[in-house]
């Protein structure tokens, strides 16, 4: 009778760490896969900072040749004016012409202060125009920059971590096959 319980036990014993084992294996793929998740989408956040950054100097440039050049303000308006009528002949609405006229009127803003962007590969990862760098420092290229950056969210889909935003700055640092450099590297 001893003996059959034990047998028991032990067999209920051995399923219990079945399903444990199981569970334990489903939870660290979970895992990885959240961590795969993880590290790609600190990428797509550090790539959407980087293009907000420059859309917004982008548009303080715009706004600082309009006020500079006072014929561009008839463009800028005239926009403006143009995409308010339309979305408010579309839409019916006047919230929908108002921001469509303003969406108008930054967008032009925008493209008046569109250039050639350049990024520092220093501690913050600094948007600028090109004309606008320093004579020190690692500068590179914004669009190379970005495919240095999709570069690494696919090693990050792929499963490879890469640590903190320094972390990526340095790992960008060394990756200079993708990069191009508007300042050589001290």
């Amino acid at each position: 009778m001893r003996d059959n319980k034990w047998t028991q036990t032990v067999a209920a014993l051995k399923k219990e760490l079945a399903y444990i084992g199981s569970s334990s294996q489903n939870l660290g793929r979970r895992y990885q896969i959240l961590q795969r998740e993880a590290e790609f989408l600190k990428m797509q956040f550090l790539e959407y900072s980087l293009k907000k950054q420059r859309k917004a100097i982008a548009h303080q440039r715009g706004l600082a040749l309009l006020v500079r050049d006072r014929r561009k303000i008839g463009t800028g308006l005239a926009v403006t004016a143009g995409a308010s009528i339309l979305a408010g002949l579309v839409a019916g609405d006047k919230n929908a012409a108002l921001t469509a006229g303003l969406s108008g009127f930054y967008g032009v803003l925008q493209e008046l202060g569109e250039t050639t962007w350049a990024v520092s590969l220093q501690k913050g990862l600094v948007v600028l125009p090109h004309d606008d760098i320093p004579a020190k420092g690692r500068w590179v290229t914004f669009e190379s920059l970005i495919a240095a950056i999709h570069d690494l969210k696919t090693e990050a889909l792929q499963g490879k971590r890469l640590g903190t935003v320094d972390n990526v700055i340095q790992r960008l640092q060394h990756s200079r096959g993708k990069l191009i450099y508007l300042l050589l590297p001290d």
